[in-house]
């Protein structure tokens, strides 16, 4: 433990330097995830990011949030949503966002500044699926249901993100029971909800097939399955103009699984993983992933990386957009690749999940 919160010191001036901790006033907290330390248990590390100070909780959880002054996440042996800060002693359940008793699953999303929080409860069998979602805002209204959908046969409504201005929700009709499959984010059938008048209209071209997206501002890009079953287009569409464009894909031997897909907050460039798994499910099973760089400009894509032999996932952009961040859900870490050079830095040893104010 001692290396561990070494490291994370270290790492807090280097991720300093780089522009991930933005604040520069007291309360502000760099949180990290390490997963596995005991017994299965995670821990959430909080360090301040002023004075060096670090708190840690041991936690048992997934799907791991930021919000603004905390980390949200799903403890799966209480079915509890918990809340976790540094000034506790241990999580809290949060006073909003709880799982109904007779509902079988909880999903959320948060807005980019974290002002907006929006989640779905699952009610029912595969057979008759009843969605619903509420949200709650930031001008203290509290939270309130925006929309009830069902009942439906294998799909549910997952929430993906807001938009800008807060007056619209992205979700998908997600086929129920897939996230157990799948090691990136992809989506069925995406649509928008106007929160003021609860209209839900597909996203052009939707439903699609079963693939990574990613929605920031007016930028809407899609992988697309090509005829080439290990290569993947890119659908770009501007949500404003109409616009629409396919990049064409650039194919990879058995380069079948890809999503995550991350775009900067100006919608100008987009990165996705892409990953060839073989002997899935055998104590072979070898894995090798790719990021794949888009220029949303020059409407082209590229390899950005060698092959790397696990699962990542994109966390964001840094370095004003010239470098990303990502993690692994198999190696506790927090990695960098540069734009430039392509090459990979560790720059943490447990997960970085953002800056928090306390």
């Amino acid at each position: 433990m001692r290396r561990f919160l070494w490291g994370v010191i270290c790492i807090c001036a280097c991720l300093l330097t780089i522009g991930v901790a933005l604040a520069d006033s007291d309360g502000t907290w760099d949180v990290f995830l390490e997963r596995g330390t005991s017994d299965g248990a995670d821990s959430l590390i909080f360090v301040d990011v002023l004075t060096g100070e670090t708190h840690e909780m041991v936690t048992h959880g997934e799907r791991y949030t930021r919000l603004r002054n905390g980390i949200l996440y799903y403890d799966s042996s209480q079915q509890a949503v918990l809340f976790a800060q540094p000034d506790q002693a241990e999580p809290q359940a949060h006073p909003y966002i709880h799982m109904d008793p007779d509902a079988r699953r909880i999903d959320w999303t948060t807005s980019d500044d974290k002002r907006q929080i929006a989640w779905t409860l699952t009610y029912g069998p595969p057979e008759a699926i009843t969605t619903v979602t509420h949200v709650l805002s930031a001008d203290g209204t509290g939270p309130h249901e925006v929309l009830s959908d069902g009942p439906q046969i294998g799909v549910r409504v997952l929430p993906i993100t807001f938009s800008d201005d807060g007056n619209r929700l992205f979700v998908d009709m997600y086929p129920d029971g897939l996230e157990r499959y799948v090691a990136y984010s992809q989506y069925a059938g995406l649509h928008q909800l106007d929160l003021e008048t609860g209209e839900l209209t597909p996203l052009p071209g939707e439903p699609g097939c079963f693939c990574g997206a990613g929605i920031r501002g007016n930028s809407f890009v899609r992988l697309s399955l090509n005829s080439d079953p290990s290569a993947f287009d890119v659908r770009y569409y501007n949500l404003a103009s109409d616009r629409a464009v396919t990049i064409p894909a650039q194919g990879f031997n058995n380069f079948t699984q890809a999503g995550d897909v991350l775009l900067t907050s100006d919608g100008l460039q987009a990165v996705y993983a892409l990953s060839d798994v073989s002997d899935f499910g055998t104590a072979q099973q070898s894995i090798r992933t790719v990021f794949m760089l888009v220029d949303l400009r020059a409407m082209r894509q590229r390899p950005l990386t060698e092959p790397i032999t696990t699962y990542v996932h994109p966390l964001q952009w840094t370095e004003d957009n010239s470098a990303i961040l990502f993690t692994s859900t198999q190696n506790n870490g927090t990695w960098k690749v540069s734009l430039e050079t392509g090459q990979l830095q560790k720059v943490a040893e447990a997960a970085f999940l953002g800056s928090i104010q306390e």
